[in-house]
């Protein structure tokens, strides 16, 4: 049961040598496919198509962008920054040196945070859709909160992308696996980037 009393946490895990808060979406796209061409040669990206990796990204974030417009949001970021709601460590082992940031979600303005309950390419995937309430939409902070009340959180799934350990029963992308959030705003995150870039020298 998750209590509205309780402090929860967005979650962000990055590569600690570029720094929290980076989004690729936010770059033009020339700029992101040169950057994962050089990481691909560091072999720090195995995805050999590249361009349908950054249209499927750029399509995404504009969809999540539109519905959240018309869903009442106040985004301000043409791209979101995505975090979690709540602590996921399996995704540590998405990073050759991974860090971590978290934020107190009462930090954020309501208007500038917007939730999906899963991974949003499963959660807007028409060919995953049952009849739970949380498929194909988005959702606030508050809304989040009294969906996991619901449901608890989505089911845990073992996986690491360093040791090549995936899911059995179906692709990875097809899992929840955690509560989404995309920050649409810079304000708060600014904030705890001074912070981090101050205590790792950086």
């Amino acid at each position: 049961m998750v209590e509205h009393s309780t402090k929860h946490y967005l979650y962000h895990y990055f590569e600690h040598s570029l720094g929290p808060f980076k989004t690729l979406t936010a770059l033009p796209m020339e700029k992101a496919r040169q950057i994962l061409l050089e990481q691909r040669a560091a072999g720090h990206f195995g995805n050999p198509d590249i361009d349908g990796f950054l249209h499927k990204r750029y399509e995404r974030d504009k969809m999540l962008r539109d519905a959240f417009i018309a869903y009442g949001g106040k985004p301000i970021r043409v791209s979101p920054v995505y975090m979690m709601l709540g602590k996921h460590s399996q995704w540590e082992s998405a990073y050759k040196k991974p860090a971590v940031i978290k934020i107190p979600l009462e930090k954020f303005d309501r208007l500038t945070v917007s939730f999906t309950y899963g991974d949003s390419f499963a959660i807007f995937n028409p060919a995953l859709f049952g009849d739970e309430e949380y498929w194909n939409r988005l959702y606030f902070a508050d809304e989040i909160l009294n969906v996991i009340n619901r449901h608890g959180y989505p089911p845990h799934v073992e996986y690491d992308f360093k040791r090549g350990i995936y899911p059995t029963d179906k692709p990875i992308n097809h899992h929840l696996k955690y509560v989404e959030a995309h920050v649409w705003s810079n304000e708060v995150l600014d904030h705890y980037r001074n912070i981090w870039l101050e205590e790792n020298m950086l």
